[in-house]
């Protein structure tokens, strides 16, 4: 399904099937997982680095259908799913572990052509082969979905036992922060307007849901808090209709994590209680492949349910992307191409 034009409907084309590099795979795509980021990219939103004509898709599984020579340790008919994240290898960010923050950085799907697609072709190297006989749609979602607030969680924000936090936003990435955040042990409070995304939540665990479209959410998480404030927020919205209500329930001293965000509006907040409460503000920038691996691995024992609420075919791509802009699905939709 291939991007021609901006604001304008994907169109089914036949392509040459793609051929392997020297340490590339080809992988033939089961899978493929639709979120809010591809709304931006096919509004033209997210910036120069994606060239038209071009193919979306950035949380993808598959098997392993062609080997470049170089290629060990994989075999025809692998499992697995794509690290979308192509880093350099040798920049100083590379290099201390935050590959996902590379100065050289290609990402599948964005500035190269990703997963709407019947094969796909990667290095070697960003393919994180699973064993389970877990759904391909299901461990399509992993790399962004599950993997992101992983990395916000565990490796940012080093969410502890005793920690109480507030996720904005209950789709893809805000209900697997619930679960997340829940096997971390903490205190676990999901804010949406949307009844049935809070349902969901419940369902897998939450403490307590708000709805700040139809109450005080701030008043309501001090008093959960003893006045207190929590910890962390993990804002899966990253509008200013999410920060401006949901920095006031931080605590002196806490931390504001933001996994979504507008590519176009600005965000204000004042710098004043930004100074005097000592909040820190973060963004949130996917994974890395390591935390890749290990969330595949956390799914594998069952210890994440990635949740998928629809399936479509490649052709119902445009349905899929519809939906999305319209808020209309809960958790991820995924394309499969069976």
């Amino acid at each position: 399904m291939v991007l021609e034009s901006y604001n304008v409907d994907l169109r089914l084309a036949r392509m040459p099937d793609p051929e392997p590099g020297p340490g590339d795979v080809v992988l033939k795509v089961r899978a493929c997982g639709m979120c809010q980021t591809d709304i931006k990219l096919v509004s033209g939103q997210l910036g120069p680095g994606i060239r038209l004509p071009h193919v979306p898709g950035h949380e993808v599984a598959g098997e392993v259908a062609a080997l470049g020579k170089d290629v060990r340790g994989l075999k025809l008919g692998d499992k697995g799913v794509a690290f979308h994240i192509i880093p350099c290898g040798t920049c100083e960010l590379c290099l201390t572990g935050r590959e996902n923050l590379c100065t050289s950085i290609r990402r599948i799907g964005f500035e190269l052509s990703g997963g709407f697609a019947e094969y796909l072709v990667m290095p070697a190297a960003n393919f994180c082969a699973f064993e389970s006989d877990i759904a391909f749609e299901r461990m399509a979602i992993l790399p962004d979905a599950v993997a992101t607030p992983y990395h916000a969680l565990g490796r940012l924000a080093r969410l502890g036992m005793a920690n109480s936090v507030l996720i904005i936003g209950l789709g893809g990435l805000g209900i697997h922060a619930v679960q997340l955040a829940l096997g971390m042990g903490a205190l676990v409070i999901a804010a949406d307007v949307n009844e049935k995304a809070m349902e969901l939540a419940r369902s897998f665990g939450a403490g307590y849901t708000t709805n700040p479209l139809k109450e005080d959410s701030a008043a309501k998480l001090r008093d959960l808090t003893n006045g207190r404030g929590v910890d962390l927020i993990i804002d899966g919205v990253g509008r200013k209709e999410s920060v401006d209500w949901s920095l006031g329930c931080l605590k002196k001293g806490g931390h504001y994590y933001s996994l979504g965000y507008d590519p176009v509006n600005p965000v204000c907040f004042k710098m004043l209680d930004v100074h005097n409460n000592e909040w820190s503000i973060h963004g949130v920038k996917a994974t890395t492949r390591q935390e890749l691996r290990e969330v595949v691995s956390l799914v594998e024992r069952g210890l994440v349910k990635p949740y998928v609420s629809k399936t479509l075919p490649l052709e119902g791509a445009n349905e899929g992307l519809a939906a999305i802009k319209k808020g209309e699905t809960l958790g991820r939709t995924v394309l499969m191409m069976d």
